[in-house]
């Protein structure tokens, strides 16, 4: 099979409620301490827009689903397309820089969605920590409370690793060999990605909900 044959749907996940304080609400990134936002939902505004994008993405006929271990990811996926024939792939979660890019661990995600197989996501933490610091941030609830008592954020994920993820996923979107795939992330991964293999500028805004795509 050639991978140009390949035909990849890339969806941002619906708004969630990190998007919809920024956004709505208009509260700055740096009042936005609550432990609400760890991991963050979707909105009632996102699981409306849910509802809206399940048709459109069952019309695409896609034989597989990849997700982005973060919720809001995750409830875009199952809300639209499904829990069959989904992989869980923390290649392509968020960067991390945000409250909300702190995820839940394996075993919690398993609790919360037992249709799904996390056997391939690392068991403890998975999204971007300091290399310094994994040692000692071993959960959710770690990192949550470094960031409270350093008042800085601890992941700020620095350039090279995220560019050997956005590697990492292009290998793995190309080692499928199913030939009509869905994706499901979010905005900085979606168009650092879309940049790096298909030139489209990384300014080019995606809605919450919105569907490109591309020939891998």
């Amino acid at each position: 099979m050639l991978d140009d044959e390949k035909t990849v749907h890339f969806v941002r996940h619906c708004q969630s409620t990190w998007n919809e304080a920024q956004n709505v609400f208009r509260i700055p990134r740096k009042d936005l301490h609550s432990e609400a936002y760890l991991d963050c939902p979707l909105s009632a505004l996102g699981e409306e827009q849910v509802t809206t994008l399940q048709p459109k993405v069952k019309a695409l006929n896609a034989e597989i689903a990849i997700t982005s271990p973060f919720s809001r990811a995750i409830q875009t996926c199952l809300g639209s397309y499904g829990s069959q024939n989904v992989v869980v792939s923390h290649w392509c979660g968020e960067r991390g820089e945000s409250l909300c890019d702190i995820g839940n661990t394996r075993d919690r995600l398993e609790r919360m969605y037992p249709t799904l197989d996390f056997s391939e996501l690392p068991p403890n933490v998975w999204w971007y920590v300091d290399e310094n610091l994994r040692d000692q941030l071993t959960d959710q609830r770690k990192c949550y409370e470094w960031l409270l008592n350093n008042g800085t954020f601890l992941m700020g994920e620095t350039d090279d690793y995220f560019q050997q993820r956005l590697k990492r996923f292009h290998a793995f979107l190309r080692s499928r060999n199913e030939t009509n795939i869905l994706v499901f992330s979010h905005s900085m991964f979606l168009r650092s990605f879309l940049n790096k293999y298909y030139e489209r500028p990384v300014t080019q805004y995606l809605p919450n909900g919105s569907i490109t795509t591309y020939k891998l």
